[in-house]
């Protein structure tokens, strides 16, 4: 079994990303919308005054010269001359100046309209519009009375966004459920969600047709091995009767010859017992777990490398290790991490360490890393810790490679003790 875990933050879901997005536009849109309906505020009040300007200047063009400053307001008044003008308008208003103009600071705010009368004199309408424009409160009430307005649109708004952000991912969301919840090893098509777009018919449909390619894949590969396994049973069984006549004839000088036969058709029986089990859908129970202890390793190692091995082992047993397999297959398994580090380790020793969870397998590196194989014994042992539910790691390091072997916390009960091969 692999794991992987991102180092990473989790990331966010499309909804997530979409609901947030819509809120952000929508509150950046309240602001905006906000700020522009001060603006218009001050905007349609100056709009305002000059079009009261204009009225008023057309009217008293027609009439008849005024003498002196008239005031037809509280805050507007007639000015037929342009020296009758306050002080300060004289100093801020060309005589020449024809037209509206706004003048003075925003605490002294004038609107002066210059405009000819019918006798060709000019004469000058004149209003306070600081007295007139938008005060703070009135901006005031007017933004509350828009929040007022607003806000429970805005909301009615901000749950409809919600609403049709959570339909439109929700054929996504249902598909990333399905495949969160499923087992990783699970090749089961996936239900397409209903009321589900164009587009995730596609991706359901691309993800069930390489779901069922994998599927197609795993079935030939099963078969052959299961075929290839039954076809070698043949060979080996005649390898065997012939063994045993040879044996039986032998002289006393082959002998070291013949269990070298022996011990290699041994391992070619656990071989072909292991392919099958692997190319079963299913595994079969087990009567008797395997003990593996240091005897059992110490056992295992003179069967693979005789009694006069290339490499020195470190054997330390902290606690015997139950495995609930076959015999042939814990064989296989275990032989594989030893063999591993003796073809492709330096020539340091090798330390096998076994505990209640698992058996680490530690070696050396040389300095010229070996090239020989194909990697097969790891994939074996993958498949096998794969199938049983156990979880095989390979670490290869600059100086160091160590192989590992993770049961789960759950043992089987203590049984009898296996041997680490088959007895033929």
């Amino acid at each position: 079994m692999a794991i992987f875990v991102s180092t990473r933050g989790r990331p966010q879901t499309l909804f997530a990303r979409m609901w947030h997005l819509l809120l952000s536009i929508l509150v950046l849109t309240f602001a905006v919308n906000a700020f522009l309906v001060k603006g218009a505020l001050h905007l349609g009040s100056d709009f305002q005054t000059e079009r009261r300007l204009q009225h008023i200047g057309d009217h008293w063009a027609r009439q008849a010269t005024l003498e002196g400053p008239l005031g037809i307001d509280p805050v507007t008044v007639i000015y037929p001359r342009h020296d009758q003008l306050p002080p300060e308008l004289q100093r801020m208003l060309s005589p020449d100046k024809r037209g509206i103009v706004e003048l003075g600071d925003q605490d002294l705010d004038y609107y002066v309209l210059a405009q000819s009368h019918a006798t060709g004199r000019a004469f000058y309408v004149v209003e306070s519009h600081a007295e007139v424009k938008p005060t703070e409160t009135i901006e005031s009430q007017v933004f509350i009375w828009y929040l007022t307005g607003v806000v429970p649109f805005g909301l009615l708004l901000l749950w409809l966004c919600k609403r049709i952000t959570g339909r439109v991912t929700a054929p996504m969301r249902e598909v990333g459920r399905l495949v969160s919840a499923r087992d990783p090893r699970s090749l089961e098509k996936l239900a397409l969600p209903a009321h589900s777009p164009v587009e995730i018919e596609a991706l359901v449909a691309q993800i069930n047709s390489a779901l069922q390619r994998t599927t197609d894949v795993l079935d030939r590969e099963r078969s052959f091995t299961r075929f290839a396994s039954h076809e070698l049973r043949t060979p080996a069984a005649i390898m065997q009767a012939a063994l045993e006549r040879i044996e039986a004839h032998g002289r006393p000088e082959q002998g070291p010859a013949i269990e070298r036969a022996r011990r290699g058709l041994r391992d070619m029986n656990a071989l072909v017992d292991t392919f099958l089990q692997l190319s079963g859908d299913t595994v079969r129970p087990v009567s008797d777990a395997v003990s593996i202890d240091e005897a059992w390793v110490r056992a295992l190692i003179r069967h693979l490398m005789g009694e006069s091995p290339s490499h020195v082992f470190s054997v330390v047993e902290r606690h015997p290790l139950l495995l609930s397999a076959p015999a042939t297959t814990v064989h296989v398994l275990v032989a594989n991490m030893l063999k591993n580090a003796v073809f492709h380790g330096g020539p340091d020793r090798i330390e096998v360490v076994v505990d209640e969870h698992g058996i680490d397998v530690r070696n050396g590196l040389p300095d010229t890393p070996s090239t020989a194989g194909f990697g097969l014994g790891t994939q074996i042992a993958h498949r096998i810790c794969e199938r049983f539910g156990w979880t095989f790691e390979l670490t290869v390091g600059k100086h160091l490679a160590v192989a590992r072997l993770r049961v789960p916390e759950a043992r089987p009960k203590p049984m009898a003790r296996m041997p680490p091969t088959n007895r033929h």
